[in-house]
């Protein structure tokens, strides 16, 4: 048998994956891909491709050293409502050692307002109740809150009206004022 020959006819868009001619593709100036017409935008003389605009437009601002422990808190709550842990394990979840006045004072561990740390866990409801430095453990409880008093309201959302109310409402009928014909409608139709 002999063989094919396979000719690449035009190149590929990176995004809508359509076949363009060379011509007609550009290349992005940021991730230097190759896009058709559709794809990419033009500006300040730049050519970016739609998927750099929406990093550039979404950019995200660089989290805090406890926001992972804040999202498993977080994700913990559903199921536990305490929770205890080794300062090891804080540290691998952070991705990062804890500093050494964790290790050495218990006010570290405070549940104190605009404080990094102690915002990971008060942010997303949870407070510390005990620490341990000898064993070097934490243990987090879910912050009950507290229950508002708020009035009772008879029958459910709202009051219903029994069946015989809503039927003489139903076909109660509306009297219409009767709107005088306009001027335009008059002249357009002699």
């Amino acid at each position: 048998m002999a063989s094919r020959k396979i000719f690449v006819v035009g190149n590929i868009c990176a995004l809508c994956e359509e076949t363009y001619p060379r011509s007609a593709l550009y290349t992005c100036h940021k991730c230097g891909k190759m896009y058709c017409g559709n794809c990419i935008l033009f500006e300040n003389g730049e050519k970016i491709c739609l998927k750099c605009a929406v990093k550039g437009l979404f950019n995200r601002t660089p989290k805090s050293k406890y926001a992972y422990l804040s999202m498993l808190l977080a994700k913990a709550a559903r199921l536990r409502s305490k929770i205890t842990m080794k300062f090891a394990e804080i540290e691998d979840i952070i991705g990062d050692e804890l500093p050494v006045s964790a290790y050495k004072y218990k006010h570290w561990w405070s549940n104190i307002r605009n404080r990094t740390p102690s915002e990971s866990w008060l942010t997303v409801g949870w407070r510390v109740e005990e620490v341990n430095l000898e064993e070097e453990k934490v243990t987090f409880v879910r912050e009950e809150k507290p229950s508002e008093e708020k009035p009772e309201i008879k029958g459910g959302r709202r009051s219903r009206k029994s069946a015989s109310e809503f039927k003489i409402l139903a076909l109660k009928a509306k009297i219409r004022k009767r709107t005088p014909v306009s001027k335009t409608k008059v002249s357009m139709l002699q």
